[in-house]
């Protein structure tokens, strides 16, 4: 029913971390597709039917093309953007899937807030532009892409006439993080799509060839969380 589209690029360490929050949700309904575009790295996975990893061999322009491109490989109608930094919370996925049967027909489904945690440190329920964002195939199929990488995310979901469906009744379906000694590409400004990606190889991960990813939590995030 739904596909986590995942994006990533050299921080395979945190990408572990937002595979386990999938894995947690046990549901072989769904889907995670993980998109690396560094082109010196495969990412290997094994014994995860309802995971795929495509390893692309050419860097996108920008996130937006990356988007674009990604869904596009996802054979589910519903496409939760969940970063390889953020984590799908407690029961997420049943709480999105819920919303989406009782509710149907709409161009987006999100939630009015998010776990937020910096420096891994739970701080509260917050709102944001991502707070889980679910987009219909068929609404990504007519909409036209911005080609930018920093507030794309406000375009796709707000920019085009959406029919939005905001849950404020159930708890959140994502963690969100922020800080861990690491590039968030929304702090950076306004900047071009070439200056964050220059950035991005500048500061992260340089290792190169074949990497075995080992899904897993660093921390009990989940214990965290004040209900």
């Amino acid at each position: 029913m739904i596909s986590v589209l995942t994006l990533t690029y050299k921080r395979h360490h945190l990408l572990e971390e937002a595979i386990q929050s999938f894995i947690l949700q046990n549901k072989e309904e769904c889907e995670m597709v993980i998109i690396n575009d560094n082109p010196n790295v495969d990412y290997i996975l094994e014994n995860y039917s309802n995971i795929k990893i495509i390893n692309y061999k050419f860097r996108f322009e920008s996130i937006s093309d990356k988007i674009e491109w990604g869904y596009k490989q996802c054979k589910n109608e519903y496409i939760y953007r969940l970063d390889d930094d953020d984590l799908l919370g407690p029961n997420g996925l049943d709480i999105a899937m819920n919303n989406i049967i009782e509710n149907p027909n709409y161009d987006v489904y999100r939630s009015s807030g998010m776990y937020f945690f910096c420096e891994n440190n739970y701080e509260g329920i917050k709102s944001n532009i991502n707070n889980g964002n679910i987009y219909s195939k068929s609404y990504l199929n007519r909409i036209t892409f911005p080609k930018k990488s920093i507030g794309e995310d406000a375009d796709i979901t707000f920019a085009h006439n959406a029919n939005i469906y905001e849950n404020s009744e159930n708890l959140p379906t994502m963690i969100y993080r922020w800080g861990m000694n690491t590039l968030h590409i929304s702090g950076m400004g306004k900047v071009s799509n070439e200056i964050v990606l220059r950035k991005a190889d500048d500061v992260l991960d340089s290792t190169m060839g074949k990497i075995i990813l080992n899904p897993n939590y660093k921390e009990d995030y989940y214990s965290k969380i004040i209900w």
